[in-house]
């Protein structure tokens, strides 16, 4: 192993598995040693710590792209990776957060405690609403698919949009594709889920409609290195995040916990992380 590891034999380590050797279900796994693999701080539970593996880096990720001031919309506010986007928001300086999520009452409190929270499950729509229309947003993180169609339907009608334009400095995020649910069974088939749309969005998006539109950006190219899970471990061993993990869980560690916790996780109506124990 390299001689410059943050860690040694018998530490707590946290890690992602977005490279083989995966394993994350096994009672043991093997992972590359200079991968996204952090050591666990003293004061921060090895649940907890689970809780951040890879909605953490995410999180992180979009973080970067938050300037102090924007106002926020963030779609899907209530999963693992939006629990701590939500948070981080605030800390980064954003002026406004705003959440989409089919429990707006749990959004509205600590320790996510947004500005405003809206309840996609009983009709309302957010691409409609008056008064993010007359107060428009910097930028629209999608963390629940199909945001960026919906924005160009309402565009195409001639609706006033929830979002600035590019020309103005408005930007659309997301690490989704327009689907939360697919099939790929090659290469080929999840370039075209994936890499097509994105790289065609980004550019029309900046060029031909950039006074219609937002900037997109498919922001799902995850950093290989661990400094984004360091971060995010610091934050929590600071008490400036809380781990969110739906009270569900966490689930056992057999056929049935696993079966359960993947149902959960299909369900789309999560709060939080979900985890296998």
């Amino acid at each position: 192993a390299p001689a410059d590891l943050p860690f040694t034999v018998g530490d707590r380590v946290c890690a992602m598995f977005h490279e083989a050797p995966r394993g994350a279900l096994g009672e043991y796994a093997s992972i590359h040693a200079s991968s996204v693999c952090s050591k666990v701080p003293e004061n921060v539970s090895s649940t907890d710590a689970a809780s951040l593996g890879s909605s953490g880096p995410a999180a992180m990720a979009l973080f970067d792209k938050i300037n102090k001031g924007d106002r926020v919309l963030i779609l899907g506010a209530g999963g693992g990776v939006g629990s701590l986007l939500c948070q981080l928001a605030r800390i980064k300086g954003a002026s406004y957060i705003a959440g989409v999520s089919s429990d707006p009452g749990r959004l509205l409190q600590e320790p996510l405690a947004v500005d405003e929270a809206v309840d996609y499950t009983n009709k309302e729509d957010p691409f409609s609403k008056k008064e993010w229309q007359a107060n428009k947003f910097d930028v629209i993180i999608d963390l629940a698919s199909g945001g960026w169609l919906k924005l160009l339907e309402k565009s195409k009608s001639g609706a006033e949009p929830i979002v600035k334009t590019a020309t103005e400095g408005g930007r659309y995020l997301t690490l989704c594709s327009d689907e939360p649910a697919f099939e790929a069974h090659s290469w080929w088939a999840i370039l075209k889920v994936f890499l097509f749309p994105a790289l065609w969005r980004a550019a029309y998006s900046r060029l031909t409609t950039r006074r219609r539109l937002p900037k997109y950006t498919y922001a799902i190219g995850l950093p290989s290195s661990r400094t984004n899970l360091d971060k995010i471990l610091r934050m929590l061993s600071k008490g400036q995040v809380s781990a969110c993990i739906d009270p569900r869980g966490p689930f056992d560690f057999d056929s049935e916990g696993v079966i359960e916790a993947f149902k959960l996780q299909e369900s789309r109506h999560v709060k939080g992380k979900v985890l296998i124990n």
